[in-house]
């Protein structure tokens, strides 16, 4: 029950996908794949943890299309315990702060 009120609040649907994606930080560029997104955010999975109020710009490649650049806020981050130590999973989800109507539109579209 507890999840479908999480799904309630959400305003964009979600899509699953395995988009590359750059994450521009203060600190400089790291390489990331987008899980599932929506005209509202993503959820990423990339190589290293960034932290709640994060800001960075999201550059979505590999589309059949020009790339997306759009900018984020790091809304919640998870890490993956693992038994390998070199490989620490690290994923966010990351809400949309600026995004230009064209690339809503593609989302939505994408979603529906």
């Amino acid at each position: 029950m507890h999840l479908a009120h999480v799904a309630e609040k959400r305003s964009h649907p979600r899509i699953q996908v395995r988009w590359p994606v750059v994450l521009m930080t203060t600190e400089g560029a790291l390489d990331g794949v987008i899980e599932n997104i929506s005209a509202g955010g993503a959820y990423i999975n990339c190589g290293r943890l960034l932290f709640r109020n994060d800001l960075l710009i999201l550059g979505i490649l590999g589309l059949e299309r020009e790339p997306l650049w759009i900018g984020a806020e790091v809304v919640r981050a998870d890490i993956t315990l693992s038994a390998d130590s070199e490989s620490v999973p690290v994923g966010m989800g990351v809400r949309f702060t600026f995004i230009s109507e064209e690339d809503v539109q593609f989302l939505t579209e994408m979603s529906s």
